[in-house]
């Protein structure tokens, strides 16, 4: 099923067939994330549903099966004939059985006194959801804050792991309290203040770089026995084919850029150092000082190269500045703060290229959440992926 039926008007008559079966009349939706990869399309929607019990606001889910694929437990298969789609309502995402007990208050509270925490006054918050992918939930109670991370459960054990090899090396990320077989992964709650959000305040005080790089010194040998993933600006010429096929009018822009990036890198070796993979603002909390007390979302660490991991910051100060008024002008300023210090630590046109990478693959992203200027949000990121192409110092 393509692109346009799950995200086009069409869309409406899937999830209302799918909504009405369980006894439901959708009364109003609309995309909030969509997934789109070469074996299938994956969309999230939020939608107002009149039930026999009431009106309700709902996550529903849908995604595109294969001629030969088994139809998920859980979730409505629906077929025209030529395509198949299953079709789910939150918690009963296909892709991930622990959802349901993550938000399910009496599977909950079983779990907390499995921990020794007492589930008295338990509330729970859905903080992100990338459907089929994972999930994150804040849970509240008398025993503190902890946070519920929701996986396909064949990766949540190697996730834990993950976790206790850097928290015993002295790496500031959540201590994980233990896992479930259905892939939920119990997480303790971090010091600190979320960096974006400090972004925010005029006068808070921002990482120096050497407290960047020093967070990264801190992981371990071990880092490099886990798996190796590609980094983000090694994936450029295919996240430009996303680009392409969701605005067409940028497609060979997109192309011929990714071109450039893929050129620069390609007799480039990828690496032996422990590395945290998705290294970026939203993922480090700060002190007052601005000192990182905290890393989170480790799922992508693993050997590579620290120049990976030093761009993917820089190139998330320029998209957040690109994205978000309210925190450009402290973003970019964090951006000039870092980019000196990493260039005296790395190579510094492999920077630049990398920081480029980076950025074709956030590209995608205003298309991905659905923004309502995405097509021009889209453009400005080729724009300034043009500018650090431009830039970068020459051999």
């Amino acid at each position: 099923m393509g692109l346009d039926m799950l995200t086009g008007p069409d869309a409406g008559e899937l999830l209302e067939a799918a909504v009405s079966t369980a006894g439901g009349h959708l009364e109003a939706w609309r995309v909030t994330q969509v997934d789109h990869r070469g074996e299938g399309t994956t969309v999230a929607y939020q939608a107002t549903v009149q039930w026999p019990t009431g009106r309700t606001d709902d996550v529903l889910g849908a995604s595109s099966l294969a001629a030969d694929d088994e139809a998920p437990p859980g979730a409505l298969t629906l077929s025209d004939g030529q395509n198949r789609v299953c079709v789910w309502r939150l918690p009963d995402d296909p892709g991930l059985p622990g959802l349901s007990a993550a938000l399910g208050a009496e599977t909950l509270s079983a779990l907390l006194r499995s921990f020794g925490l007492d589930p008295a006054g338990l509330r729970t918050e859905l903080v992100s959801y990338r459907p089929k992918r994972r999930a994150v939930i804040r849970v509240s109670s008398a025993g503190g804050m902890l946070y519920a991370k929701v996986l396909p459960p064949e990766d949540v054990e190697a996730l834990h792991r993950r976790h206790e090899m850097l928290y015993n090396a002295g790496v500031p990320v959540p201590h994980s309290l233990g896992w479930t077989d259905d892939g939920l992964l119990v997480l303790e709650n971090l010091p600190g203040t979320p960096l974006r959000r400090r972004l925010l305040q005029p006068d808070g005080k921002l990482p120096q770089p050497d407290d960047v790089i020093s967070v990264l010194e801190r992981f371990p040998p071990g880092v490099l026995g886990l798996n190796r993933r590609r980094p983000w600006s090694r994936r450029a010429p295919q996240y430009a084919q996303m680009i392409g096929h969701s605005l067409p009018a940028e497609a060979e822009r997109a192309r011929q850029l990714a071109e450039v990036i893929a050129s620069a890198l390609k007799d480039v070796p990828l690496g032996s150092d422990p590395t945290h993979g998705d290294f970026y603002e939203a993922q480090m909390m700060v002190d007052s000082s601005g000192r990182i007390v905290g890393l989170l979302d480790v799922d992508t660490v693993g050997p590579g190269s620290r120049v990976d991991d030093l761009a993917c910051a820089l190139a998330h100060c320029e998209a957040l500045g690109l994205s978000s008024s309210a925190h450009a002008e402290r973003s970019y300023a964090m951006s000039r703060l870092w980019q000196p210090v990493f260039e005296e630590r790395v190579d510094a046109r492999q920077l630049r290229m990398r920081v480029a990478g980076v950025l074709m693959s956030l590209a995608t992203g205003p298309h991905r959440v659905q923004r309502p200027d995405w097509p021009a949000a889209t453009g400005r990121m080729l724009d300034r992926i043009e500018d650090v192409l431009q830039d970068a110092p020459r051999r």
